[in-house]
């Protein structure tokens, strides 16, 4: 929309074809094939965070004015909406209240475009706004370093200084092979990643001339193709083998590093932005 935000578009755009073309698979019922894919909620649930934190980033600090301005009544509705249960499928539902929060943003994006809603597109404000989304990816990754450490690195010692015998599974990294933790944790970031990737490109043209009056362009790009690299990213079988392994690789791991470099990426231009 000419005069509108390109991230809002591109949020709004985002939800709508996971809610309404792909189907929303975290609260369907166990009668629906999709109710059965665990990767394919993971990742749903992924996006669905992302834009959450966007959208309460839109309302709170983006989407007014500094100071004292008063908080936008449809990005206040969105932030609402796109924060409940993505679990929930009754009374109401998360994919009604997900809809309802894609119409408040279109309605936002048509009152900025009619210069009837605000949005405080400064360099301090974007320098601001990555270091929260950095934040964000920095807790993602520990979610990562929980399933990929080398296995035995933390030894139980007995009070008389004799190893203590601990289950097999301590020296797993992810535990078993069945274990669904490690694919959960994949789809998960990789849904995360993509939304960012997705939101920040949009970014990145709302903000084009203060990107390019800082010379951070070469800087933006790179972060976003590190998103994009991890948020593209697919297997069908999750491996979660000891990093460095021979056999059987670690895939989260590799994730991780994408995760890793986008996260600096991230910094690097909002220490540019805040100069």
């Amino acid at each position: 929309m000419e005069g509108g935000s390109h991230a809002v578009t591109m949020a709004a755009t985002l939800m709508d074809l996971e809610i309404n073309e792909t189907g929303w698979a975290p609260n369907k019922p166990w009668i629906y094939p999709m109710a059965h894919s665990s990767n394919m909620k993971a990742y749903q649930i992924g996006i669905q965070y992302a834009v959450a934190r966007w959208a309460n980033e839109m309302s709170d600090f983006l989407g007014r004015e500094r100071g004292s301005g008063e908080a936008d009544r449809d990005l206040i509705s969105a932030k609402g909406k796109f924060s409940e249960d993505p679990t929930e499928y009754i009374l109401p539902s998360s994919v009604t209240m997900y809809n309802e929060g894609v119409e408040s943003l279109v309605e936002y994006n048509h009152r900025l475009a009619h210069g009837e809603a605000k949005y405080d597109k400064i360099h301090s404000s974007l320098a601001d706004f990555l270091v929260k989304i950095s934040r964000d990816l920095g807790s993602q990754s520990a979610a990562i370093e929980a399933l990929v450490e080398p296995p035995g690195r933390a030894v139980a010692v007995s009070e008389h200084g004799g190893e203590l015998k601990r289950p097999l599974s301590d020296y797993i990294p992810g535990g078993w092979i069945f274990d669904g933790r490690p694919a959960r944790t994949f789809f998960a970031t990789k849904g995360r990643m993509y939304a960012y990737y997705t939101i920040l490109k949009g970014v990145g043209e709302d903000y084009k001339d203060v990107i390019a009056s800082k010379g951070a362009q070469r800087h933006w790009n790179n972060m976003l193709s590190s998103l994009r690299d991890g948020a593209t990213m697919y297997k069908t079988f999750i491996a979660n083998g000891t990093p460095g392994s021979y056999f059987v690789p670690s895939d989260i791991a590799t994730q991780g590093f994408f995760l890793m470099r986008a996260d600096k990426q991230i910094l690097e231009v909002a220490d540019i932005m805040s100069r």
